[in-house]
């Protein structure tokens, strides 16, 4: 029994060791992957493929990423057309891997190999496995077009169907146009939305002319709104605008409430009448159609201010599942406020927040609903809706006020934190985790800074394409795509979620600190600004010509005592950062300090806000922002203090 004993804890204590040693090389295997996939890396980055596939194939079988390596290899070895190496390499993964990111990747280059060498058979079984196995894969819908031409003798109809998918799937992607020539040769019958698919096709690929031929003739709206869309690339107004009235009389639930919005807009831009006449004519042609709420709605702008309530109550009372409802309850709830009926308005607020959620206007009516209840004297119960607003509509405007309100500053226009904004965004490896969703091989990639490879793996999530077109220091598209998937939220993350500093990125942080010390300036301030006129896009112009980051007029740019300065100068990043922070801090003096009324003049001229201003005798902040005529600038004021909200709270200690 002791000697048992014996021989029991002897065996305990072996594998105890051989599991240490395992951990142990398999810690130190982990280690020099890395060292190696980073140097294969560098000579990958230089072209030189032979000496980037020989880091990459001493990376270690015991390490997490040596299927990452394997299909780093079948790479290198496409790159130098060594296609034999590259479809051992792919052929094996295809076989071994079950990653979802990088088994598909390896079934579409084997199988693009197999057909290739005419090896159909072996083509077909992968391509198949990919369908099968990965059906959210793009690589599997990529693999559409080459089962399209593995049947196209074989089954006709089969192959059309798998054309028609891939045009579906990638209307503008590098095979579109072949897959379209294949169809029709292939002289088969096509329904009208199969129709339809090769028409968006041709126009997302510039061919119009070619849209509108095909198009023309369908009996579905989409494709009416086609050769609209079409009709205008080509600078044909009255054939668009014949099709935006036909459009607006047929419309269906095929049609989204946005397109038909954008639609009515463009009727009144294209018919050369004025608003109100265009509306009146729109009125009787779409009575009763799903295009009535959204002409009713434009129709209202061109009225007096009573008659414009009465159309927005109609709006949100007969159509209240329109896409104009809920702006239009909260205008005439505004109306009701500001005109003294404070009941009726809190009234109006509940009805909208009893039936919407995740509107544009949804953060402005649930600040408002506080504020009566501020003024009603209920100011626990305010307090808690203003906290309730920051948590859920974190990253607005009026998450901002409301924070202001609660510190108990009611001008929160003019700030005092002057500390330097940080050096450009950096991301940590929790930040990483959060981005990527914790998922390990999309992290390791990351962390490896391999951004060819998070491309070769089409990710869908806009966060993640976001992260990838920051890397690539493609800033304004990054931005575009952040901002893209924080819509797509129902719920919005708190200030420490990494996903913000891709929606609002720190870019060109010395100039901005340089001049915003030189100045006297805010420098998250002049950040926010920055990113609301241009999205730091240093080549960014406007239809009349304000041009760069600041979006400075030439004219004004020279005014500044710098002498005469051209468009083109005002591309460089340090002048027109420069410049602008010089113009704002000008407009700043002009209105005795108030970087609210500068932010406007900003915008909307001196001129015009030395008019406004006026009512700001009378009437306190908040109020003044919601009551400023025009549209675009109210909006401008709202997005730049905003984001300099988000600013502050994602970087400012």
């Amino acid at each position: 029994m002791k000697d048992l004993k014996v021989i029991i804890s002897a065996i305990v204590v072996f594998i105890v060791v051989i599991f240490l040693m395992f951990f142990i090389a398999t810690k130190n295997s982990t280690k020099r992957a890395y060292e190696l996939y980073s140097q294969g890396l560098r000579f990958y980055s230089q072209n030189d493929f032979h000496n980037a596939y020989y880091n990459f194939s001493k990376i270690s079988p015991f390490s997490e990423i040596y299927e990452l390596s394997i299909l780093k290899q079948g790479l290198c070895a496409l790159n130098v057309v060594d296609k034999k190496t590259a479809y051992k390499k792919f052929n094996y993964l295809s076989n071994m891997s079950n990653n979802p990111h990088i088994a598909p990747i390896a079934l579409y280059q084997a199988a693009l190999i197999n057909m290739e060498h005419k090896k159909y058979s072996y083509a077909y079984r992968k391509l198949k496995k990919l369908y099968k196995k990965y059906p959210d894969s793009d690589y599997k819908k990529a693999a559409a077009y080459q089962l399209g031409l593995l049947f196209k003798s074989k089954n006709p109809r089969i192959s059309k169907d798998y054309f028609v998918e891939y045009l579906q799937y990638a209307p503008s992607g590098r095979y579109a146009l072949s897959a379209i020539d294949e169809i029709f040769n292939l002289k088969i019958f096509l329904t009208n939305e199969e129709k339809y698919v090769i028409a968006y096709s041709y126009y997302e690929n510039g061919k119009y002319q070619n849209a509108i031929s095909l198009a023309e003739d369908l009996n579905i709206s989409q494709a009416v709104l086609l050769c609209a869309k079409s009709f205008e690339q080509i600078g044909n107004s009255k054939s668009a605008l014949l099709c935006y009235t036909k459009l607006l009389t047929i419309c269906d639930e095929k049609i989204s409430q946005k397109d038909i919005a954008i639609a009515v807009s463009k009727y009144i831009n294209l018919s050369n009448l004025n608003k109100k006449d265009a509306c009146e004519i729109l009125l009787k042609s779409t009575k009763k159609t799903v295009a009535y709420p959204a002409v009713l709605y434009e129709y209202a702008s061109t009225l007096s201010k009573m008659n414009s309530i009465k159309c927005y109550e109609t709006i949100y009372t007969r159509y209240p599942d329109s896409y104009q409802a809920a702006q239009s309850l909260w205008k005439v709830f505004l109306y009701t406020y500001q005109n003294g009926y404070s009941a009726k308005a809190k009234v109006l607020a509940q009805q909208y927040l009893n039936n919407y959620s995740n509107k544009n206007s949804t953060p402005a009516m649930k600040f408002w609903h506080a504020k009566i209840l501020l003024e009603e004297g209920k100011t626990m119960q305010a307090k808690q809706e203003f906290r309730e607003l920051i948590k859920t509509e974190p990253d607005s405007y009026y998450a901002f006020v409301a924070h202001n309100l609660l510190k108990g500053v009611h001008t929160p226009f003019n700030s005092a934190n002057f500390a330097t904004i940080p050096a450009n965004s950096e991301f940590s490896a929790d930040d990483l985790k959060n981005i990527f969703n914790n998922d390990k091989l999309l992290l390791n990639v990351a962390m490896l800074n391999d951004v060819e490879m998070l491309k070769q793996f089409r990710l869908h999530d806009d966060f993640m394409l976001s992260y990838i077109s920051y890397k690539d220091n493609h800033i304004p598209y990054s931005v575009f795509l952040a901002r893209k998937g924080f819509s797509k939220l129902k719920i919005k993350p708190q200030h420490v979620d990494a996903r913000y500093k891709l929606a609002y990125p720190l870019v060109f942080s010395d100039y901005i600190n340089l001049y915003s010390e030189k100045y006297s300036q805010n420098p998250y301030l002049m950040l926010a600004l920055i990113r609301e006129e241009s999205t730091f896009n240093t080549h960014a112009q406007s239809s009349v010509g304000a041009t760069g980051l600041m979006q400075l007029m030439p004219a004004t740019a020279s005014s500044l005592n710098v002498g005469v300065l051209s468009a083109d100068m005002l591309y460089d990043p340090k002048l027109n950062i420069g410049l602008g922070i010089k113009y704002f801090s000008s407009l700043k003096s002009m209105f005795s300090g108030n970087e609210m009324l500068a932010v406007l003049s900003y915008n909307g001229g001196p001129s015009n806000v030395n008019r406004w201003s006026a009512k700001l005798n009378e009437i306190e902040f908040d109020e003044f922002v919601e009551d400023i005529p025009y549209s675009e600038t109210q909006n401008y004021i709202k997005r730049v203090f905003g984001t300099y909200w988000n600013y502050i709270r994602i970087y400012s200690k």
